[in-house]
């Protein structure tokens, strides 16, 4: 009966693409020229079956089975065959009806074995076939030479050969391993009896030793117990004061932003104070350019203030020495009005004399002469003092008219003396306003000075108990860590 079904090359010595070999019948045979590779499907028939030597293959190496290149294609990376048997009757020691063996080479020396697509040792194979009188040595496969070989053969090789060709090679390979085996039992036994006979005077203090070995586990099993309970306890009391700490470290997290709030909130006050001292500042700068402008227009004023009193004090020196002028002319002119008058009484007395001498004229003419020459010289004389007295009147009026030039002059300077005083009167009061604006600017400053040294301690306290947050709430982590 035919079991074996197909072959299928892939990438095998001359095969390079995928060859598929169906055989049916009860006979079947590969025929062809010399070269055409029938030796080639004979050995992969070989070599699927788990051939180990190269010889028999007609290779020296792995990479002699995987084609190796033609004119025309490249070389393959690896050699595949697949042989398909029929199990329908169970001929294999296999739970399928159909079974494939594949082998798998490649160029590093690797090789793989599957059954029906599942990977399996080498070792696997060869007891699945060798069971089946396909082993690796069962002669199925007779190549050329080997008859020959057979045939030449001595009688205990002979031997040898049809055992194997009968198909009890798996038989003596699993008693000699078997034979190995209860070797290494026997020689394990034989260390084991050597180990009891050294343990044998040593049994007693073993006793004791495992006694005590049983009670040091029995202590250790109470000691951890109790270390367990010991350490649950401390673990409790651990979670209680960490929750504790958390809840401490949490309300020091609140108290922390409060503070913080709190130091915003001085921020933005001392934000609104600094802003308002700078402009405090800036009005109390232009308080003082307007003091400065103040202090320069009162120079100003005071410089025409001594001008004027110089005016005002050379006016009244000049009026003084006008009114002395106009006393001295006045006297002056009494004097010579008294002289006129003098003078007109002594005419008028004359003028009566000349009448009565008139009269007496025939009386006295010898003294007319001398009458006459004494009124001469007498009107000479009135003559005179009539002169001076228009040239001390036109000096009167010359004084008059300088004293009322004095005077008008007086009048504008006494006004102009009235409008700067009223001018000085009215930069006191404005120096007054700017001093009380100062005093009150600065009053306003040093309130704010205050407000801003109150905001600073305040601040200064916030952040020492913000660091003292922060160390309490850092020495809590480290518990909490710890």
């Amino acid at each position: 009966m035919m079991r074996l079904k197909s072959i299928e090359l892939h990438g095998y010595k001359t095969f390079a693409s995928q060859t598929t070999f169906e055989f049916a019948g009860m006979v079947t045979a590969i025929v062809g020229p010399n070269g055409s590779g029938k030796s080639n499907v004979a050995d992969s028939l070989r070599w699927v079956l788990g051939e180990q030597s190269y010889s028999l293959l007609r290779g020296k190496k792995t990479e002699d089975m995987i084609f190796s290149g033609s004119e025309f294609r490249p070389r393959a990376g690896m050699a595949s065959a697949t042989v398909v048997f029929d199990n329908s009757d169970g001929w294999l020691p296999i739970d399928f009806s159909e079974v494939s063996i594949t082998r798998r080479a490649y160029r590093d020396g690797q090789n793989e074995y599957l059954v029906n697509g599942q990977r399996v040792r080498l070792k696997d194979v060869t007891e699945l076939l060798a069971q089946s009188g396909l082993a690796e040595r069962t002669y199925t496969i007779i190549g050329q030479g080997v008859v020959d070989a057979a045939l030449s053969l001595k009688a205990e090789e002979r031997r040898r050969l049809f055992e194997e060709a009968a198909g009890i090679g798996l038989y003596r390979a699993r008693r000699e391993e078997a034979q190995r085996r209860l070797e290494t039992t026997r020689r394990n036994l034989e260390r084991v009896q050597d180990i009891l006979a050294e343990l044998q005077p040593r049994l007693r203090s073993l006793e004791r030793q495992a006694r005590r070995a049983q009670e040091y586990e029995q202590i250790r099993a109470d000691l951890r117990i109790l270390l367990r309970e010991w350490y649950g306890y401390h673990w409790h009391q651990a979670q209680k004061e960490l929750h504790e700490d958390r809840d401490l470290a949490r309300k020091q997290e609140i108290a922390l932003e409060k503070a913080r709030k709190a130091y915003q909130e001085l921020d933005q006050k001392i934000s609104v104070e600094r802003s308002q001292l700078q402009s405090l500042r800036a009005r109390l700068n232009g308080w003082h350019r307007q003091l400065a402008a103040l202090h320069t227009q009162r120079e100003e004023l005071s410089t025409q203030r001594a001008v004027a009193s110089e005016r005002f004090r050379s006016l009244a020196e000049q009026r003084q020495s006008a009114q002395a002028e106009l006393a001295r002319l006045q006297d002056e002119v009494e004097l010579h009005q008294g002289r006129l008058q003098v003078a007109d009484e002594e005419v008028a007395r004359l003028e009566g004399e000349l009448d009565e001498a008139r009269a007496q004229t025939e009386s006295a003419l010898a003294a007319l002469g001398q009458r006459q020459d004494e009124r001469a010289l007498a009107e000479t004389a009135a003559q005179a003092e009539r002169q001076v007295l228009e040239s001390l009147n036109k000096q009167l009026g010359e004084g008059q008219a300088r004293l009322a030039e004095r005077r008008a002059q007086t009048e504008r300077q006494a006004a102009e003396l009235r409008q700067v005083e009223a001018a000085l009167e009215k930069a006191r009061r404005e120096h007054a306003t700017a001093q009380a604006a100062i005093r009150s600017s600065e009053s306003v400053l040093n309130h704010a000075r205050e407000a801003r040294q109150k905001a600073e301690a305040a601040l200064d306290a916030q952040s020492q108990r913000r660091l003292e947050a922060e160390a309490s709430r850092q020495d809590l982590l480290e518990k909490q860590a710890a």
